[in-house]
């Protein structure tokens, strides 16, 4: 799920390295690791809930940040490539997705076969979503899936957009997409758990054009503008954090499905948010955002594709003994909080192997590719993006 380099590593750090959205994808990951202890810990039906811990019923939204994440950094130098006429070179490009996405992967899959021994798994080795299948292993897996649908998509749309012809064709299909996302999505029986394209890239794009927009944003001259407005980006930041902070609290308080019924636009709304968020970090000095963007969320961001990885099946293995014994959270809160540090202990520690170990022989061979070729700047970047 990481798209930026780790110089601290060994890898060669790109000239683009922007820290800001390593420690937002620092923050996401922290999200979603709190999401599901929110699910796990049958959370939810718990009345008396303080405020923080009934934003956790929110932080699902971690994912759609991923999203706009992956929109941002990867679009970025194709539109840069639009700019200045450069070719793109989608063999390149994939390679580079192949070695950052792919190995680690797999290796989760195999695990998971080998702890579940359900052939259903093989399926995923595909990127075909299995839902809970290959339960606890392959509940976050549905994601990686829809950001293989976008990088699929990615060069193509780019390349069409060099083209007169060709934009008109994206314009086109991208109505057609909006038109029929809005119109499926306030249609009554379509969302549901079961139907595979809510959570596909057909039902996620909206995060994904988010980060390209903010991408494109980056490059023109209205960012300049808003760099040198400190007061406007701090409103901005400060905007935005404060309604994902009321999206999540009703999204945790009226449930998952329910709000997702009753605003189907959901992830759009909380997309576009993360948007504002992004582009405030961006713009504003480092003082000022210390708190979102250090070095400790810089870490989780550098580890976050792992700990995506492994923090679910740890969560469960660690927590699921006590509810099988009949044990409550409110009977025996003390060996609750013991397994939760324990499983984030153990989870963080194998995310941090699995970095150095796995990750990190496949980062080193994929800073090496040249995403773009050409002698422009952002064409040697790429490859880290």
């Amino acid at each position: 799920m990481s798209e930026l380099a780790d110089a601290r590593a060994g890898l060669r750090q790109p000239a683009s390295y922007l820290p800001e959205l390593e420690s937002l994808r620092g923050w996401a990951i922290l999200q979603v690791v709190g999401f599901h202890y929110f699910g796990i810990l049958g959370l939810a039906t718990r009345p008396d809930n303080p405020a923080w811990v009934t934003l956790l019923g929110g932080g699902n939204s971690g994912v759609t940040l991923f999203f706009v994440l992956s929109g941002f950094l990867l679009a970025r130098p194709f539109l840069a490539g639009l700019r200045s006429g450069e070719q793109v070179s989608i063999r390149r490009f994939y390679s580079a997705r192949f070695f950052r996405i792919v190995p680690l992967y797999y290796v989760a899959v195999l695990l998971a076969w080998g702890m579940t021994q359900k052939a259903v798994t093989f399926k995923a080795l595909l990127f075909i979503p299995i839902g809970f299948q290959a339960f606890p292993f392959s509940v976050p897996w549905w994601s990686l899936c829809t950001e293989i649908q976008f990088y699929l998509l990615l060069p193509w749309v780019m390349w069409l957009l060099r083209f007169a012809a060709g934009r008109w064709l994206v314009a086109l299909a991208v109505l057609g997409w909006a038109v029929a996302h809005v119109y499926l999505f306030h249609s009554p029986g379509w969302l549901s758990p079961t139907n595979p394209w809510e959570n596909s890239l057909f039902g996620r794009a909206g995060a994904f054009f988010v980060g390209a927009a903010c991408a494109a944003f980056s490059l023109s001259q209205r960012y300049l503008w808003l760099r040198e407005r400190g007061l406007v980006a701090l409103a901005l930041l400060a905007g935005c954090l404060v309604g994902l902070g009321r999206l999540w609290l009703w999204f945790s308080l009226t449930g998952e499905r329910n709000a997702l019924q009753a605003l189907p636009m959901y992830h759009n709304i909380e997309a576009l948010l993360w948007g504002g968020v992004m582009l405030g970090l961006l713009t504003l000095g480092w003082r000022i955002k210390r708190v979102l963007a250090n070095p400790l969320l810089d870490h989780f961001g550098r580890i976050s594709y792992s700990l995506y990885l492994v923090h679910v099946p740890l969560q469960f293995y660690c927590l699921y003994p006590l509810k099988a014994a009949g044990m409550t959270l409110d009977s025996n809160p003390d060996a609750y909080l013991l397994r939760i540090a324990v499983s984030l202990a153990a989870s963080w520690g194998l995310a941090w192997l699995s970095y150095r170990l796995v990750e990190m022989p496949f980062l080193r061979l994929k800073s090496h590719l040249a995403t773009y070729s050409g002698r422009a700047p952002w064409a040697r970047r790429a490859a880290d993006a």
